[in-house]
């Protein structure tokens, strides 16, 4: 984990209502893998009080930069829309676990909802890499709101969407759209792995999806965070295990977490 203060390459709107963040970090770039995220001081100073969590977009080790997307949607992130291009933010990370690839993954779905579709950049990357198919499902209220097609087409991937009203893609939930095609393969599903990011109905439905069709399933889940580190115990869920380091049935988003194993998560 690192703590610095990170120059801030690139501030700006790129959807409607959602920013592009490029900080210079290469300790944190080198460090940082799919799934993890970093916690940043959204002011100069002791105002907004408490840090926000990002997960990563994307990393880039040659520059020794990271890429955040964020909505503007409370005080935290108002705060940093207005800060400018050449200022320097207090970044704290690479923070959480990580996705990882079980044995026998041949393929894999990448299912995104809102702002859990920029993680899913990342990881498709690092799939790729590997020699590991990868194949977005990306879900959003509304045609704007469907962030970083480029991104997964620069890969040559050509990503499945849903969008609540209709206007980009299939009408619907994009939960419906992935179950459709994992359908469709019949007996060919075997070895496929969801990986899954965004609203927790959404992840809840997809996490069962998944156990109804026997498939291997990590989601990333979203908790407001006070600390990040594990310390304030203010992002706990419950979870079906009973690990020898946990309070009862409870474990941390920020350490134990953010990412899952499906079946772990005790769902509400």
């Amino acid at each position: 984990m690192v703590q610095e203060e990170a120059p801030l390459l690139v501030n700006r709107p790129v959807y409607p209502d959602h920013y592009l963040m490029r900080l210079k970090s290469p300790a944190v770039a080198q460090r940082s893998k799919p799934g993890q995220f970093v916690h940043l001081r959204c002011g100069g100073g002791d105002f907004p009080l408490l840090r926000r969590p990002f997960s990563l977009l994307n990393v880039d080790l040659r520059r020794g930069t990271i890429d955040l997307i964020y909505k503007v949607v409370g005080l935290g992130t108002r705060t940093l829309a207005r800060i400018r291009e050449g200022s320097t933010l207090n970044l704290l990370g690479p923070l959480g676990s990580s996705f990882t690839v079980p044995a026998g993954t041949k393929r894999a779905c990448l299912v995104g909802g809102g702002v859990g579709i920029p993680p899913m950049v990342f990881l498709a990357k690092s799939l790729l890499k590997q020699g590991i198919p990868a194949e977005p499902f990306l879900g959003a209220r509304t045609r704007g709101w469907v962030i970083c097609l480029s991104d997964f087409r620069a890969m040559g991937l050509c990503p499945w969407v849903a969008t609540d009203d209709g206007t980009l893609g299939e009408q619907g939930s994009v939960v419906d759209l992935l179950k459709g095609n994992l359908q469709s393969l019949n007996g060919s599903r075997k070895g496929t792995t969801l990986y899954v990011c965004g609203p927790t109905p959404m992840m809840r439905s997809a996490a069962d999806l998944g156990r109804r069709m026997d498939l291997k399933t990590q989601v990333s889940l979203e908790e407001r965070m006070g600390c990040g580190m594990g310390v304030c115990m203010g992002c706990v869920v419950e979870v079906t295990t009973e690990p020898p380091d946990s309070h009862k049935r409870f474990q941390r988003v920020c350490t134990e977490g953010p990412v899952f194993p499906a079946e772990e998560v005790a769902w509400r």
